[in-house]
């Protein structure tokens, strides 16, 4: 293939490639909007643990831990959109660590679920401590 033939399509490439990207961006954007504001969701002890999602930003506070993490989501990953969790502030067993994961909206839930550590689930059902499925729930203010 000629040097102007791979160039071609380089550019072509590229050209397809940031519409996509735009349009993934786009779509993560709405997703991640849709999320902002103040979520909850019972803890195993009774207690309530709440979400707070700001842009790219999440707390979470627990009756016991609170944590702040970066998100990232792929609202046009298939066959499931991606969230991954970067914990920025944490008690020492969690901080650094990136938790990936897949979710959903159901009607007025959040629905999302993770593994704490490995790879990224492929269903949304719960193992033991190493897979999680949280359904979050908005808090009317």
């Amino acid at each position: 293939m000629s040097n102007h033939t791979w160039l071609a399509l380089a550019l072509a490439g590229l050209l397809g490639a940031s519409t996509t990207v735009r349009g993934a961006d786009e779509k993560s954007a709405d997703d991640l909007k849709r999320m902002e504001g103040k979520w909850t969701s019972p803890s195993g002890d009774g207690g309530k643990i709440t979400y707070l999602f700001k842009g790219p930003k999440l707390k979470i506070e627990t009756p016991s831990r609170t944590y702040e993490m970066t998100i990232a989501v792929d609202a046009t990953a298939k066959p499931d959109k991606t969230i991954d969790f970067k914990i920025d502030e944490a008690p020492e067993d969690s901080k650094g660590k990136t938790s990936k994961g897949i979710y959903k909206f159901d009607g007025e839930k959040l629905i999302f679920c993770f593994r704490p550590e490995g790879e990224r689930p492929t269903k949304y059902e719960q193992v033991g401590y190493e897979q999680n499925v949280m359904e979050l729930s908005r808090v009317k203010e």
